[in-house]
């Protein structure tokens, strides 16, 4: 057997070692890594998404490796709405984006018990205008109509924050919201019916591909607040790039990121969140949509970086056996 790097089983043990434990962790085998669960349903996001698409592909390896017997991607409103579903049992599996899982277990107390199983990609954070609208930066907002994401997704949440911290909640003249998810936020875009759009998914968004085949759009660089809201919200937030022709005809721009993590409850069996982790980590490129090839990534060495949200103990221990 080769040997594992020194340097880099040290600096996961480092980051498991500072992890938030909520629940001691049990000792596993190797050979309980394979559980298998009546269901496992995954709150995803909406249709066309990347997430979803993930979703779908993660629920069909579920099946396919005898970790669950049925499963099946949710279609949602993202992030706010899947730790819902996930704390109320009507899903197994949830993804959503860092900040707002911590938002959600600080302002729901009764609903600490979820734990992080891994990060599975970065979220971008599209700031969409179309091409002669004379928007530039945040800074031409004020007096505008703007798309902020339906009520409660991770979309509203970071914008509501980027809103925040560029003073523009407080302006004297705010720019009117519209909660629009994606979907009806591009139609909206398309229409004329809002002047910019915020739009937080993984790279690429399938739906916006299409809109910029049509439409000449831009994207706004809005990383100019990024030092404002990591001294708001340390630790969640990353300088990011749009590459250029990413969507068509459309230049590329620093934006901001958030981890996207893939949480459970707590009371998920131990075997069954580490035979997940061990899937993810060893059927990583089965799990990547074909449209986000040569984007995303999911990796080992990504998958621990759950923003400092706390693992499950089963997938510490999927950790501990991939690096330890």
């Amino acid at each position: 057997m080769t040997e594992k790097n020194p340097l880099e089983r040290r600096t996961v043990l480092k980051f498991l070692m500072a992890a938030p434990v909520f629940l001691s962790m049990p000792v596993l085998s190797s050979c309980s890594s394979r559980a298998t669960e009546p269901r496992l349903d995954i709150a995803s996001g909406e249709e066309g998404g990347m997430y979803f698409e993930f979703a779908q592909l993660l629920s069909s390896a579920l099946a396919t490796e005898g970790i669950a017997v049925q499963s099946s991607a949710l279609k949602t409103q993202a992030s706010a709405q899947n730790l819902g579903l996930l704390v109320q049992g009507g899903a197994h599996l949830a993804l959503a984006l860092a900040d707002t899982v911590a938002e959600f277990r600080s302002e729901n107390k009764e609903h600490s018990g979820i734990r992080a199983l891994g990060r599975v990609y970065q979220n971008y954070f599209h700031c969409i205008v179309r091409a002669g609208s004379g928007i530039r930066s945040l800074a031409d907002f004020p007096g505008r109509i703007i798309g902020t994401g339906a009520a409660g997704s991770g979309t509203w949440v970071t914008g509501q924050r980027i809103l925040q911290v560029a003073g523009l909640k407080v302006h004297s003249q705010p720019p009117e919201e519209r909660k629009l998810g994606y979907t009806a936020g591009l139609h909206a875009l398309s229409q004329g019916r809002i002047d910019a759009l915020f739009l937080f998914g993984g790279m690429p968004v399938r739906p916006l591909t299409q809109l910029a085949q049509k439409l000449d759009l831009n994207l706004l660089d809005i990383s100019k607040v990024l030092p404002q809201l990591r001294d708001a919200y340390p630790g969640l937030y990353d300088r990011v790039v749009i590459p250029g022709n990413t969507y068509p005809g459309i230049p590329g721009v620093d934006t901001i990121g958030v981890s996207n993590l893939l949480m459970a409850r707590a009371d998920l069996p131990d075997r069954t969140a580490k035979a997940i982790v061990l899937l993810l980590a060893t059927k990583a490129q089965q799990l990547v949509p074909e449209s986000s090839a040569g984007i995303q990534h999911l990796t080992p060495e990504t998958l621990i970086s759950t923003a400092g949200q706390p693992l499950h103990p089963g997938a510490r221990a999927a950790y501990l056996e991939l690096h330890g």
